[in-house]
């Protein structure tokens, strides 16, 4: 089981089965890869690998965010796909590094996430969390059908291996058919929200023991 008591603030589910993706949807600076990120980090504590695809930012930047989630980072256990079109050099020679020339690369991010699985596999990394940020910046690329495409088998080898996924999409900048057909893509729904007030509140659906019901959510951006 994959522990999301730490990041989590829903008391209904606090871990899920192997084998397991979620979507984190919600509109632009609701906090969704901050919540990618305090559900993936913990993991690294607990001995988890962890494969992170970055499509905004530098493998660099996530490092230092993830830095701040832990006690202490062991980059052996931590590989990242760049599709951010940076050339910089990684952070340390630890730190595993797939560069993609752009998030359109498809092909060369399905290469990039197998290459580190099986450098994960070499060093008896068995459970491994793995996140995307964002789908959104995919679709700036590439058409609806070419990305379900893509997640599908992403998510069917997260699901052959035991692991356990995160994606995380702007839900404001794609119609409701766009995020209904993904969402068909994953076990369970992460929403996030602003209210009139302008407080945050999560709720998770899809799950079986999903309350369903939204919650305070005060995690930054």
């Amino acid at each position: 089981m994959y522990n999301l008591a730490e990041g989590l603030p829903i008391e209904t589910v606090t871990e899920i089965q192997p084998g397991t993706s979620l979507l984190i949807a919600g509109p632009a600076m609701s906090g969704k890869p901050d919540l990618a990120l305090d559900l993936l980090a913990p993991g690294l504590d607990g001995g988890n690998g962890l494969l992170l695809v970055t499509t905004n930012e530098t493998a660099t930047a996530y490092l230092d965010r993830l830095e701040r989630r832990v006690t202490e980072l062991d980059q052996n256990r931590v590989g990242i796909v760049d599709c951010s079109g940076s050339s910089q050099q990684g952070a340390s020679p630890n730190l595993a590094i797939q560069r993609v020339s752009s998030p359109g690369d498809l092909t060369g991010i399905s290469i990039g996430t197998a290459k580190l699985m099986k450098q994960f596999t070499h060093k008896d990394i068995t459970s491994v969390r793995h996140g995307l940020i964002s789908i959104s910046t995919l679709l700036q690329y590439l058409d609806l059908h070419t990305v379900f495409k893509f997640l599908h088998i992403y998510t069917t080898r997260i699901t052959d291996t035991q692991g356990m996924g995160l994606f995380t999409i702007d839900d404001d900048s794609h119609d409701p058919q766009t995020i209904n057909t993904l969402s068909n893509e994953f076990d369970g729904i992460v929403e996030l929200r602003e209210t009139e007030t302008g407080e945050r509140e999560i709720r998770l659906r899809g799950l079986a023991d999903a309350s369903n019901t939204w919650e305070p959510f005060n995690s930054e951006t």
